[in-house]
């Protein structure tokens, strides 16, 4: 098979465009060779815009997307970098490779190097460029195009990259590029004329395109990236910790929406947590100058209530203390923590190594997480099998030796539990048609890197130990999607968590404990793709079996709420719940065909509500500050005992490198305190700019209040403030129709979970998927009341535009008076309506969804459509008084 290419991709093309015209009206260089490094004569780039006419091209291009823009173009360390956020599985390599042959057509920039932190992402990137040669040869004309992969043992293709006047792309790693002794990027070579391989590959000023930039960000790294001397760095990830001008931005969130990736849902594999036991697991053991110390799992009192979590401990630590009181480990302490040979040993004898726990259940939980899986599989091959496309599970392990057993063979409890599974499930009547004929052997699939000790390795010199796995993993994707090759079940542990993107994964498999958020999102990533087709083809955006399933254990029950609270962080709240979904029986929502294209009353009521508007908007920043400063002035904060990372604020604040060195401490606050950069805090939560804050805290009397808790303090004045701002910026809303509408064909079947609908008879579906039970309730009311002549819940891709994203209203009702005097003119027989239902007490609800609505009452009343928003009501109200109607005389 052959993977096809749509080169028409709209939120594609809006990333290159906008890479391309942060350089507008750059002059083309093509024809203009510039020669460089003395007799060596390297072809190199030249930029010719100064960084003045730069910055006002890229506060165009952010301006036109939305994004704060930057006020100043280098870092620093004088470096002209542009982050590209594309979330995982929209196509980011594709992008990239795209934008090459751009630049290249536009400005005549032939050199380029991509850069990556990983084997595993430099093979991806590597398969990309051999399946999208036909692609751009097609879209480009042929111009001539070269790529070739760094080898340090033979530096012909340096050579060759320096004197080209041809389009060059290498792909390295980050490791080639580290300094260290014996790195030969860093040596005299004779065969480049005395010259080291960084001198050739420098003085041609490469574009550098870096994939997955937030692990190159340690000093040693950014180091060796400026010895290649680059003209400009693209940094293209979904997870940026540093934002360096931000170019384009498509946000999980984006993605979901748009239907570019699958949609999740969550099958959770648990016990009862019983918080009268020790519950003690070893997750990791480092060795440092103040002596080894472990990272624990272990029951901690929360303010949600007795949880696991994570904690870093020495010998001799309380965990009575580290669980803050949890009454099973009164009486228990570190004993020794042995990092050579990783183990801790507890007060009570117990002694664990790295992956070790004391709960007496994982093995049970995990042993049905792979059944399940299993079963899941088979559903989704038997759904999916005749559409031609074949399904892919993906098991992440906590211990090699689970899988292979300590000899190294494939005798792990986990293997053997995946062998009896498989063999009982494919036996199974509606299985056995596509799976009675196989055995686990031939389905299954493992990718390590493991050493003697059981720990994964992550030195590139070790990463192909299983060849043939390897291959077939790591770079054979369409033979992997092929029916022909019968592996479909894949094991492995962190070697997958970047780099490798085989579509067709719809079963992720958890059973190892994730850390760190990043990690999280990037083990998940592997299975959002949208699937592939065995003609190359994918299945189309939007379509209900675009499911991923993650199969998870006790410490990713969390992963739903973790995302949804990620997407709020973002400001959207509306069809969250879209994306993360419990397992649970399928059905679904069907349109009423002779409704819509026969009902007079349904075309009128789509008549007025489907034009579209467009708005703008202006924020009156002298009014922002001085209401801000009122508000501030009444912020309140007191003194309190506080935890302080002093290595975080000696490294400048970067979180994830102090996170992992940094030693807590609690001080009170009649003690020297360091105050953070709180101009910058709020200034990043708000996306207000630093001097826009920095007034509203000179107004302010809130010296005192910083001096006292600052940590507090910002807290407060972040939601505040960012309160403030939306309520501005809606306030200077207006909105005007335009000639576009919505088609009736977004009135579609929707795919949905049987226990979240009802049943109805005058709506446009047969039935209603509701979002709560107050939505429940209010379909099952207007349903059955005669002066409701047909309603429907509006679907999702009907939205009104707003300044904090797409808002989609919740019902549209066409309503007949019963009563209705036919002399009486000023009042119609029939009203068409649009409610919003939210149920709650209008004073809960999130600052930006207030805006949200309130924008959505200018959009309509730009539509002369009867709108109002709806909070509660009794179930024998006057159907008038529910909808806010006045009743006709």
């Amino acid at each position: 098979m052959e993977f096809k290419f749509d080169p028409n991709l709209d939120y594609q093309l809006d990333a290159i465009e906008s890479v391309v015209d942060v350089f507008a009206d750059h002059p083309n260089t093509h024809e203009d060779v510039t020669f460089a490094h003395g007799a060596n004569l390297a072809v190199s780039n030249e930029l010719v815009h100064d960084d003045e006419q730069i910055l006002a091209d890229l506060n165009d291009v952010q301006e036109r997307h939305g994004i704060e823009p930057s006020e100043t173009l280098r870092n620093e360390n004088d470096a002209l970098n542009f982050n590209i956020e594309m979330e995982t599985g929209t196509g980011k390599t594709y992008v990239y490779l795209r934008t090459i042959h751009e630049l290249f057509e536009e400005y005549g920039w032939k050199k380029f190097i991509i850069l990556v932190p990983s084997v595993a992402i430099r093979e991806g990137v590597l398969k990309t460029l051999e399946q999208t040669g036909s692609h751009f040869e097609k879209l480009y004309g042929g111009h001539p195009f070269n790529y070739c992969e760094y080898d340090s043992s033979s530096l012909s293709d340096v050579i060759r990259f320096g004197n080209s006047n041809q389009i060059e792309v290498m792909v390295m790693t980050l490791q080639s590029i580290n300094r260290g002794e014996d790195n030969i990027m860093f040596r005299h070579q004779d065969t480049l004329n005395g010259d080291r391989p960084v001198d050739r590959l420098s003085a041609t000023n490469p574009i550098l395109l870096l994939d997955e930039p937030q692990n190159m960000e340690g000093e040693n790294s950014r180091s060796a990236i400026r010895e290649l001397d680059p003209l400009f760095s693209l940094r293209y990830s979904a997870t940026h910790r540093t934002l360096d001008n931000l170019t384009y931005s498509l946000t999980p969130v984006d993605a979901h929406e748009m239907g570019l990736v699958k949609q999740i849902e969550v099958l959770s594999v648990t016990t009862d947590e019983d918080f009268n036991k020790t519950y003690l697991k070893v997750i990791d053991i480092e060795a440092d100058s103040d002596g080894p110390k472990a990272k624990i799992e272990l029951h901690k009192n929360m303010t949600s209530g007795t949880k696991r979590g994570k904690k870093t401990v020495r010998a001799g630590d309380n965990l009575y203390s580290a669980s803050k009181g949890v009454a099973s480990y009164e009486g228990l302490f570190v004993e020794t923590i042995d990092a050579g040979r990783e183990h801790v040993v507890f007060s009570d004898g117990t002694r664990l190594s790295i992956g070790d726990t004391t709960d007496t259940d994982i093995e049970t939980i995990q042993h049905r997480q792979i059944r399940e899986t299993i079963r899941e599989h088979f559903e989704k091959a038997k759904e999916l099998h005749d559409q031609g496309i074949k399904v892919l599970s993906l098991f992440f392990i906590d211990r090699v030796a689970n899988f292979r057993g300590k000899s190294g063979e494939a005798v792990g409890h986990l293997w053997e539990a995946f062998c009896d599974a498989f063999n009982e499930l494919k036996n199974e009547p509606e299985y056995e048609a596509l799976f009675s004929d196989l055995s686990p052997e031939n389905v299954s699939g493992a990718y390590f890197a493991e050493t003697t000790s059981g720990k994964i390795k992550t030195r590139e010199s070790s990463i192909r130990d299983d060849v043939e796995s390897y291959e077939l993993i790591m770079q054979d994707k369409e033979e992997l999607l092929s029916f022909d090759e019968p592996t479909q079940f894949i094991f492995s542990h962190s070697a997958l968590q970047e780099g490798w993107d085989n579509p067709n994964v719809f079963q992720i498999c958890t059973l190892n404990n994730t850390v760190s958020q990043v990690k999280k999102r990037q083990e998940i990533g592997r299975g959002v793709r949208l699937p592939v087709k065995q003609d190359g083809t994918r299945l189309d955006q939007g379509d209900d079996r675009n499911v991923l399933t993650v199969i998870a254990n006790q410490s990713y029950a969390d992963y739903a709420a973790a995302l949804q609270e990620e997407y709020e962080d973002e400001g959207y709240t509306d069809d969250i719940s879209k994306t993360t979904k419990n397992r649970r029986e399928r059905t679904t929502a069907t349109p009423k065909e002779t409704v819509i294209d026969e009902s007079e009353h349904f075309e009128k009521l789509w008549s007025q509500i489907s034009p579209q508007t467009r708005y703008q908007t202006a924020i009156n920043t002298d009014e922002l500050v001085s209401d801000a400063a009122e508000r501030l002035d009444t912020v309140q904060v007191t003194e309190a005992r506080l935890r302080l990372d002093k290595a975080e604020l000696d490294l400048g604040g970067d979180y994830e490198v102090s996170s992992r060195v940094r030693r807590n401490t609690v001080e009170r606050l009649d003690r020297e305190v360091t105050v953070p950069d709180v101009v910058g805090e709020i200034a990043d939560d708000t996306k207000l700019t630093r001097n826009t804050v920095a007034r509203i805290l000179d107004e302010a009397d809130v010296f005192e209040a910083i001096s006292k808790n600052p940590h507090a303090f910002m807290s407060e004045a972040k939601s505040e403030i960012g309160e403030l701002k939306a309520k501005h910026v809606v306030e200077g809303v207006e909105y005007e129709k335009t000639d576009e509408q919505y088609a009736k064909d977004i009135i579609s079947e929707i795919r949905t979970y049987a226990d979240n609908t009802v049943s109805v008879d005058n709506s446009v579906y047969d039935k209603i998927v509701y979002d709560s039970d107050g939505e429940r309730r209010f379909a099952t009311r207007i349903d059955t009341d005669e002066s409701v002549i047909l309603f429907l819940k509006l679907p999702s891709e009907y939205t009104i535009p707003t300044p904090y994203g797409d808002y989609n209203p919740d019902w549209a009702i066409a309503y007949q008076h019963t009563n209705w005097d036919s002399d009486d003119e000023e009042n119609p027989p029939e009203l068409y309506l649009v409610r919003e239902t939210k149920f709650a007490d209008p004073d809960d609800l999130r600052p930006r969804e207030k805006q949200k609505i309130r924008c959505a009452r200018e959009h309509y009343d730009a539509l002369e459509v009867n709108f109002k928003d709806i909070y509660e009501f009794e179930d024998d109200d006057p159907i008038q008084d529910i909808l806010g109607i006045e009743a006709a005389n």
